[in-house]
């Protein structure tokens, strides 16, 4: 196992809190992102440290593709993109194409995603979906005189809120949040509106209308993670599953104490530690992270300790409800 070097990203929409709440290091401004897991051609997280370091993510995986499992079909890489993000100013209204239609279109995957809301200035809400079942004729107008945002539903956001976002879902991150972003990865975006914004340069950022609407679902979302389970209490901490889909499984581990389980070689986890600090030991590799940090676990049977105080969010392999596998695959 072994951390990661970020990938940053310094869209106009962006702020400063990133380096505030997490220490990320960068000359950029705005950060908007971090990539803390990515081998995307548009951000390949680094190794960090060890023999491999400086190694792009993605090359150590063409070099060891079992290290992301038996759950994560082969040669399909690494099927997620895990993110920080600050949202200064509102995100663009926005939607992402599911499997099939990046498939035949784009030529890649679909974008399935899921939130966790991590701060927020008192008042910050997001955009989910329509508020009533809504005809393309008048998308097509509201979009033309800039009012397509008053269609939208407004959700309220406190810190600790999960929102699930499936391929479709017209969505926008408003101002003054940050958050975890799960993804999979893919960087496809079809920008519906933008409040009249201009870029650096300028001009009005492009729109992409009509394959937005080729995909988008113009109706109220159903917004609610998929799988979501109560915490579960356990000898040096607590455990709970935010979001259970295909495209990947999300846990949120609280630690106070030692917490103890073990790996297999079903799927790779990865470890981004959202508060105070931890060392984890699997057989003779032990690793400390603190704030901010994202260290990969590659698939493997093993038993896991984990020892600190503070919060991990623990990302894996996806898995659907129901299909006949053992849900719960979580290392604790």
């Amino acid at each position: 196992m072994f951390k990661l070097e970020p990938v940053f990203k310094d869209y106009l929409w962006g702020g400063e809190r990133l380096k505030e709440l997490f220490g990320k290091r960068t000359s950029l401004s705005p950060l908007a992102e971090s990539w803390e897991l990515s081998a995307h051609p548009d951000g390949d997280c680094r190794v960090a440290d060890g023999p491999l370091a400086g190694t792009p993510l993605s090359e150590y995986l063409s070099r060891r593709p079992e290290a992301l499992g038996g759950r994560v079909p082969q040669g399909s890489g690494l099927p997620v993109i895990i993110k920080l993000i600050d949202a200064r100013e509102p995100l663009s209204v926005q939607v992402h194409p599911c499997d099939e239609y990046a498939a035949r279109v784009e030529g890649g995957r679909g974008k399935t995603e899921m939130w966790l809301v991590l701060d927020r200035v008192p008042g910050a809400f997001l955009y989910c979906g329509f508020e009533r079942e809504t005809e393309v004729g008048e998308v097509r107008a509201r979009i033309a005189d800039g009012t397509l945002d008053q269609l939208l539903r407004r959700v309220p956001v406190e810190p600790g809120d999960v929102v699930f976002i499936p391929a479709g879902t017209v969505h926008a991150i408003g101002a003054g949040i940050v958050l975890a972003e799960i993804q999979q990865s893919s960087n496809t975006t079809y920008r519906m509106f933008d409040y009249g914004r201009r870029g650096p340069d300028g001009r009005k950022r492009p729109l992409h209308v009509e394959k937005a609407l080729d995909v988008a679902a113009l109706a109220p979302a159903e917004t609610r993670p998929p799988g979501r389970e109560a915490p579960r209490s356990m000898p040096g901490g607590s455990i709970e599953r935010l979001t259970l889909c295909p495209f990947f499984t999300v846990e949120l581990l609280t630690l106070d104490g030692v917490v103890r389980g073990a790996t297999d070689d079903a799927t790779f986890l990865s470890v981004l530690c959202l508060e105070g600090g931890a060392t984890l030991s699997r057989g003779d590799d032990h690793v400390k992270v603190a704030k901010g940090d994202s260290l990969f676990i590659p698939a493997r049977d093993g038993e896991l300790a984990v020892e600190g105080e503070g919060a991990l969010l623990l990302t894996s392999a996806g898995e659907a409800p129901g299909d006949g596998l053992v849900e719960r695959r979580s290392p604790f």
